[in-house]
């Protein structure tokens, strides 16, 4: 994603280059690392705040991951979003929500 992000910002030249690649790259990866860091917060020895949402959130994918185990549409869409081919709210679809909280 950031290489692609790079070859966007090359298109306007040289002149501010970093500034342009890094507010795009930022974009990019913001996401991606929120998951990663609040997924670490599940940890009661990881240090950190653990606000209301990333309880619900680490809440939500720990019955995804469970549902993910029996059912392949579930196990489709994580592995789509961890691939980072899909945003992660695509986890949150009626469809997906719907199969999840059924087990």
């Amino acid at each position: 994603m950031e290489a692609l992000d790079l070859q966007q910002a090359l298109r306007r030249g040289s002149e501010g280059l970093w500034r342009r690649f890094f507010r795009r790259a930022a974009r990019s990866i913001d996401m991606p690392w929120q998951i990663v860091v609040s997924g670490d917060l599940r940890f009661p020895e990881v240090e950190g705040k653990r606000t209301a949402s990333i309880r619900f959130i680490n809440a939500y994918m720990a019955r995804l991951h469970r549902a993910a185990h029996r059912d392949p549409v579930v196990a489709r869409a994580f592995n789509e979003v961890a691939g980072l081919v899909a945003p992660p709210q695509s986890l949150m679809r009626p469809g997906i929500l719907w199969r999840v909280l059924r087990g």
